[in-house]
């Protein structure tokens, strides 16, 4: 809350003269778990609100707010939020202002909740009107995985990257938002989950796009440095990222990367599995990855403890080059060392992975 208490460093965030109180995304997401949860208000234009929403809330657009104030109920708390959150604290000044005290905005509004709380929430910058981009986290609780749908909701072209094999999930998303998938695009050959580019495949149609590298025996189409993917008026382009694997790519999309395993948050894929080279990995991140701005948006394909990794969903570059463990032994040597001693054995069905999701259908 924006009332003195303390930020996650020993200095108080100072009370400025007509600030409004905010509420985080994690102080928001237990108030909506508590016996008596705020009303949601939502003050976004209907285009951006036709993207993404929070369930049951109440919606007024910021400049009907003066006068439709008498829709928003006064007998309990209120949190408004927006895209971005500049919006709703608009909203909110304007309701104190009006004599309803309880109102709060969501610090970082939905964007923010998304990254940090609820991933599957879809996320855009900078519009709708110029051509936003729509990305969504699809977390796999049970096994740490992330895969993405990102879209360009202009022309409603959408790429899937990494999907799991239950692809149930991704069609309803499609056909919910009337998308045409115009791709599937594997990062690398995955060697902890079944995939679901075949089913996807089967269903929709729509090509899959793997490495040059990759041992694929389904037909798929190759991507090389440089290529891109076209999906409307977005592309990805792809970097040559091998170490993980000797297929592994990342996708570059605008200021974020799909970094897949080659740069996990606080730490990297292993290379002492299969064709891996801690070699090729250190030169993927000196000469492509940590290349980069350092607010470069790094969206990885793991997450959490199954992976003993931060239940986290997202990191940005300039974040990991400071904290990264894998980042920070140093030098070249003591990266391969890193990379070579001390992980578990291999799994047991690490093989029976591999040769499915590489196997023709």
């Amino acid at each position: 809350m924006a009332d003195g208490s303390p930020l996650p460093h020993p200095y108080p965030r100072p009370v400025r003269e007509g600030s409004v109180p905010l509420l985080s995304p994690l102080e928001f997401a237990a108030a909506l778990k508590s016996p008596t949860p705020p009303y949601l208000l939502d003050v976004r234009p209907a285009a951006e609100r036709s993207v993404a929403k929070l369930t049951g809330d109440g919606w007024i657009p910021l400049a009907e707010l003066p006068e439709r104030v008498g829709e928003v109920p006064r007998d309990r708390p209120v949190v408004v939020y927006d895209q971005f959150g500049a919006g709703a604290r608009r909203a909110v000044a304007f309701l104190r202002r009006s004599g309803l005290e309880s109102g709060v905005a969501l610090e970082g509004g939905i964007d923010e909740y998304a990254r940090v709380v609820d991933p599957t929430i879809a996320r855009y910058r900078p519009g709708l009107s110029d051509g936003g981009l729509l990305l969504a986290q699809l977390p796999r609780l049970d096994s740490g995985c992330l895969s993405y749908f990102v879209g360009d909701p202009e022309s409603a072209e959408a790429i899937l990257i990494d999907p799991g094999l239950n692809v149930g999930p991704y069609l309803e998303r499609v056909k919910d938002g009337k998308w045409h998938l115009a791709a599937i695009v594997e990062t690398h050959t995955h060697a902890d989950h079944l995939a679901g580019h075949a089913g996807l495949h089967e269903r929709t149609g729509a090509p899959i796009l793997v490495s040059r590298r990759s041992p694929a025996q389904y037909p798929h189409r190759s991507l090389a440095e440089g290529d891109t993917v076209d999906f409307g008026a977005e592309h990805l382009t792809i970097l040559e990222t091998p170490g993980h694997t000797r297929d592994h790519l990342s996708l570059q999309l605008r200021d974020k990367l799909f970094t897949g395993d080659t740069l996990l948050i606080g730490s990297c894929g292993r290379t002492d599995l299969g064709d891996g080279s801690p070699e090729l990995l250190w030169e993927s991140l000196t000469d492509k990855i940590l290349a980069l701005p350092p607010e470069t948006e790094i969206l990885p394909a793991h997450f959490g403890p199954h992976h003993a990794l931060p239940d986290r969903y997202s990191s940005s570059l300039g974040f990991e080059r400071a904290t990264n463990e894998a980042l920070l032994t140093g030098s070249r040597d003591a990266f391969l060392r890193y990379m070579t001693e001390g992980w578990p054995p291999k799994p047991a069905d690490f093989d029976r992975i591999v040769a499915s999701n590489l196997a023709s259908f």
